[in-house]
């Protein structure tokens, strides 16, 4: 696969190195915007094996991560941006948890490098991943974490992990946080007859034929949203469809859930 080169950085150069650092204002919460990439031809990495041929495509070892990290101010106390940064240290980046969170990128980067070279064939290779810190609902960090990935075979690899926050106390928020324990079966149904009215179709087995839950059965994604007006389900690819149907997202307005929402939350949209 060494045609299929993607390119993240536009200057094409031997070996670079960069790092940044800015910090901004995000409804309330101070985001601090952490970013290094790495970029090198794969033959600069290891040596290429007596029997195979070089040819003349430039194959790249391209890897950038850039994340937000949350800043303590007033509307976040240290205590609760110290547990949302670990979250993204060790939960996202599967680094140690005394890191940085600009070491932690730096530590995967070189760890990224370390595995490459321990592969038999060189190709391009690429790892590009950014998180980004959204304030939604009162009170609720909403943390995207994309990574776009390609490490040999017929296509890259997408795959989005959402985490909630709450602003105040930094705890992670879960579905069983959110939603009362007893309703699993009818936000399936929920999330079943909102993927129909989006295809336009009336019965499974025409969503079926759309290429929509064929091999699995509606579920409840870890991956939600929480907005300021309306909760979003997201599916990454082939979670409920094919790779070429791509990733899946399913909007409801707090209405539309809220016999099912806790007590809690409630109070939170009703402010």
């Amino acid at each position: 696969m060494r045609g299929f080169i993607f390119s993240f950085v536009t200057a094409c150069v031997l070996f670079a190195v960069a790092g940044c650092s800015e910090t901004s204002s995000v409804g309330g919460a101070q985001i601090n915007k952490v970013a290094s990439a790495v970029r090198v031809k794969t033959a600069e990495l290891k040596t290429l094996p007596a029997d195979e041929e070089a040819g003349d495509e430039e194959l790249m070892f391209d890897v950038s991560v850039s994340l937000d990290s949350v800043v303590a101010n007033e509307n976040i106390d240290s205590t609760a941006a110290v547990k949302i940064n670990n979250y993204i240290v060790t939960k996202m980046l599967g680094q140690s948890s005394y890191l940085s969170v600009k070491e932690a990128i730096d530590a995967f980067i070189e760890k990224k490098k370390e595995e490459f070279k321990a592969e038999e064939y060189l190709m391009t290779c690429y790892d590009h991943i950014i998180g980004t810190a959204d304030v939604g609902l009162n009170g609720v960090i909403n943390y995207t974490f994309h990574e776009d990935y390609y490490g040999g075979g017929a296509h890259p690899t997408q795959l989005v992990t959402i985490q909630r926050f709450d602003m105040q106390t930094g705890r992670t928020l879960g579905l069983w946080d959110v939603f009362s324990d007893s309703c699993s079966n009818t936000l399936k149904g929920l999330l079943t007859k909102k993927l129909m009215d989006r295809e336009e179709v009336k019965t499974l087995e025409e969503l079926h034929e759309k290429g929509f839950l064929e091999m699995v059965d509606m579920f409840l994604p870890q991956n939600f949203w929480m907005d300021k007006d309306s909760l979003s389900f997201f599916f990454n690819q082939y979670d409920i469809a094919p790779y070429a149907l791509g990733q899946t997202s399913l909007s409801f307005s707090y209405d539309e859930l809220k016999p099912y929402l806790k007590e809690w939350i409630k109070e939170k949209i009703e402010n």
